[in-house]
């Protein structure tokens, strides 16, 4: 696999970047690392605005 650019952590500014990376013609690859959550409160589409406001998912 070629790759221009290797941005780590697909943040609000590390997804920005690889978007007007790959609008400019190279080739990006994103690496983020997270673990899964098996919360409800994530899980249940009703209940999307509850983690809003709390520090665990901020």
């Amino acid at each position: 696999m070629n790759t221009d650019y290797v941005i780590v952590g697909a943040g609000s500014a590390g997804c920005a970047i690889a978007f007007r990376l790959t609008e400019a013609g190279h080739k990006v690859i994103v690496i983020e690392f997270g673990g899964g959550d098996g919360s409800p409160l994530i899980q249940m589409p009703a209940a999307l605005s509850y983690p809003m406001n709390m520090q665990r998912y901020d």
